[in-house]
């Protein structure tokens, strides 16, 4: 009759409360990756980010060098021209369409979840009109007190609207580099 009988304290199995501690450790483990996790997906917004903005970056040199070596006309908001219709500035897309600039690379990710210029406005980067018409190898800033050559790589020609990237922009300069600033 022993054989029959068996006792429980041979047996491994879970109890409740074992099983509850198990998932406890498993949810304070999750919630500290989380941050992490979360880190991990801004910083990966911002590199497509610059990503985008360096494929704007060879489109803008492409257009440099059909266009005599000249950066051409932008508009950067089509709804509120800057520049006279004579002067056959385009939207961003518009001007850089044939160079190979599609529609999303002109939406940064993090400005999608936050207040979505590229709805507003057709673009994510804000077209910085300064230089505008000039050379390229040596372009002009006209200021209030005079005109001053500016090296290309110091000269911003479009950048995130808004600080999206961890309170930072990313910025193309007009000699086709990227940084976060």
């Amino acid at each position: 009759m022993h054989r029959l009988h068996r006792s429980w304290r041979g047996r491994s199995a879970f109890t409740l409360i074992e099983l509850l501690l198990v998932i406890a450790i498993i949810a304070v483990l999750i919630s500290l990756i989380f941050p992490s996790i979360q880190e991990v997906m801004k910083k990966a917004e911002s590199t497509r980010c610059a990503g985008n903005l360096r494929q704007i970056g060879v489109s803008v040199l492409l257009a440099v060098q059909e266009n005599d070596g000249r950066f051409p006309h932008v508009e950067t908001d089509p709804a509120h021209p800057i520049y006279p219709p004579e002067q056959g500035a385009r939207s961003i897309l518009d001007t850089f369409k044939p160079y190979g600039v599609e529609e999303s690379v002109l939406q940064c990710p993090s400005d999608l979840k936050a207040r979505n210029y590229y709805k507003q406005k057709g673009s994510s980067y804000e077209w910085r009109p300064m230089v505008d018409g000039e050379l390229a190898t040596n372009p002009t800033l006209y200021l209030p007190f005079g005109a001053i050559p500016v090296s290309p790589n110091r000269i911003r020609i479009t950048m995130d609207f808004d600080a999206n990237h961890n309170g930072r922009h990313n910025l193309l300069y007009a000699d086709g580099h990227v940084r976060n600033f």
